[in-house]
């Protein structure tokens, strides 16, 4: 009976020692956080029993053909295995260029009983950049969860591409009873400008140990903005003149008399043309005037005419065709000389003018009259 107590009070006893010992074991590490190209987590950390650790990566970069940028937001908390939240740490840090690489939660947590939870989120946005993308390579759980090799909580298993983008998980979680062992890569790689994770390698070796650890990856194709034309910016203000210009103190020279206009043209041929045919019929109206004159000798040659019958009566007398009837004062007109016989001729003359005047009459008539 004593033996069997015996035992029991030795198992009490070591109960109570290990309950102490938790009381007074030493504090979680300060944060070991460093953001940069490389950022890093809690490596070589908490390697006393019973503790627990968690660091949370995100990272977003900005990759463009002329460089790039990141934003990285890291969370780290330290604690009792069964409160590993007990003390966290968040930073979020813009980086100007792009982060490479993740390294964390390696060589920690080797106490019996720990628990190491970490986990990493990358996403990369290629702005104006096409590369190609593959599955993310992998290389994890490589002599890690014995005895026994419980490895079926890691995947992809076997894994273990030399030069992988993502490392974890190896040599770990060796310690026996082992609570559990999960280790899990998911995405994709670009072809450049690659992004590497180094985390939960040689951690969690005590008995009784707990490992969760993550890697997620994607990348994204953007199509890079239009680049703004800006409009041009005057080097200076152009000038602004000191006084208005100069107003013209008289207006142009006027012309005071419009060229002459073509329609003032030189006078119609026409108009002279019809005035020298007006005047032709006046030569004919006076072409007719000496008709009438020709009328006015002919009434005094019939006074004539009946002396010219009185002759033909004493033709048969001659004794009253005596010279003595005559003047006695006549002379010739040619000599002079009185009683010469001028009388006879000069009457001829006159019977010759009476028959010729009254030859002209008649023929005168007789065109009147045709």
């Amino acid at each position: 009976m004593r033996r069997p107590l015996s035992v029991a009070f030795v198992g009490l006893l070591g109960l109570a020692l290990l309950t102490v010992a938790s009381f007074f074991v030493t504090s979680p590490a300060a944060a070991a956080t460093v953001v940069a190209p490389t950022t890093t987590c809690a490596n070589g950390v908490d390697n006393s029993g019973g503790l627990g650790l968690i660091c949370r990566v995100t990272v977003v970069n900005t990759i463009t053909p002329s460089g790039g940028s990141a934003t990285v937001t890291v969370k780290e908390c330290h604690g009792a295995a069964g409160d590993p939240t007990a003390a966290c740490s968040v930073v979020t840090t813009a980086l100007g260029t792009q982060l490479n690489k993740v390294n964390q939660c390696n060589g920690s947590i080797n106490g019996g009983g720990g628990t190491l939870r970490c986990s990493v989120k990358i996403t990369n946005n290629f702005v104006g950049m096409s590369p190609g993308v593959s599955a993310a390579t992998v290389n994890q759980c490589v002599g890690s969860g014995n005895p026994g090799a419980l490895t079926s909580g890691c995947d992809p298993f076997p894994a273990n591409t030399i030069s992988a983008t993502v490392t974890q998980c190896n040599g770990s979680a060796n310690g026996g009873t082992l609570v559990g062992l999960t280790c899990t890569v998911t995405g994709t790689q670009a072809s450049t400008n690659r992004v590497t994770v180094n985390q939960c390698n040689g951690s969690a070796n005590g008995g009784g140990s707990l490992v969760i650890c993550s890697a997620d990856m994607s990348n994204n194709i953007i199509a890079a903005p239009p680049t703004p034309t800006a409009p041009p910016t005057p080097t200076a203000a152009p000038p602004t003149p000191t006084a208005a210009p100069p107003t013209p103190t008289a207006a142009p020279p006027t012309p005071t008399a419009a060229p002459p206009t073509p329609t003032a043209a030189p006078p119609t041929p026409t108009a002279p043309a019809a005035t020298p045919t007006a005047p032709a019929p006046t030569p004919t109206a006076p072409i007719a005037t000496p008709t009438a004159p020709l009328a006015t000798p002919t009434a005094p040659l019939a006074t004539p005419i009946a002396p010219k019958a009185t002759p033909t009566a004493p033709a048969t007398a001659a004794p009253r065709h005596t010279p003595t009837t005559l003047p006695p004062t006549s002379s010739d007109p040619g000599t002079g000389q009185p009683g010469s016989g001028i009388a006879p001729i000069f009457l001829a003359g006159l019977i010759f003018l009476g028959t010729l005047v009254l030859m002209l009459r008649r023929r005168e008539d007789d065109r009147l009259l045709g």
